[in-house]
């Protein structure tokens, strides 16, 4: 399921996807306009999967794939067959968390893959947030997917439910 929260001042939200088993992850947009997803739990749930029991989700997810597919870059590939693997980009490679986004037939995979190797950081990490920079993307076509798809959910779709209109939605 998928809800918009709103945050700070009126008209700006956040995205909430909570997937079958009731874990959960959150896309925001931070002060340096960068588009981060953030797993609620990050102790606990970094393993998300989203079937085609839900209907939103699931296309929101295929067309990303879709659009992915069309403009994945050959020297940088994040596609690889049915595999998207994205690398944070608020630290340098080495550094820096994986996420990946594995489509199946009727479920999507992701999973938030923390980098433990602390001999490798420059400075503490906590979690395993992604980072996909709106500025110096290591794979900008492929960024510019992933903002659409929040900028999408967040203000275009209106049939997320949105904190404060659980119950009109359902009524109507």
């Amino acid at each position: 399921m998928i809800t918009k929260q709103p945050r700070g001042k009126q008209g700006y939200y956040d995205v909430k996807l909570v997937d079958r088993r009731g874990k959960s992850f959150i896309m925001t947009v931070g002060g340096n306009f960068d588009l981060y997803w953030i797993p609620e739990d990050y102790k606990e749930n970094t393993i998300f999967e989203l079937d085609n029991t839900d209907k939103i989700a699931f296309s929101v997810f295929s067309q990303l794939f879709d659009a992915i597919k069309k403009v994945d870059d050959k020297y940088l590939p994040v596609l690889d067959g049915n595999i998207i693997t994205f690398i944070s980009e608020d630290w340098p490679e080495e550094e820096a968390n994986t996420l990946r986004i594995i489509k199946e037939d009727d479920l999507f995979t992701i999973k938030f893959i923390a980098n433990t190797n602390e001999k490798a950081w420059t400075s503490f990490h906590r979690g395993s947030n992604i980072c996909f920079c709106n500025s110096g993307s290591r794979v900008p076509r492929v960024e510019s997917l992933f903002m659409r798809l929040f900028n999408f959910l967040a203000y275009e779709c209106e049939l997320i439910e949105s904190e404060g209109n659980q119950d009109e939605l359902e009524n109507s």
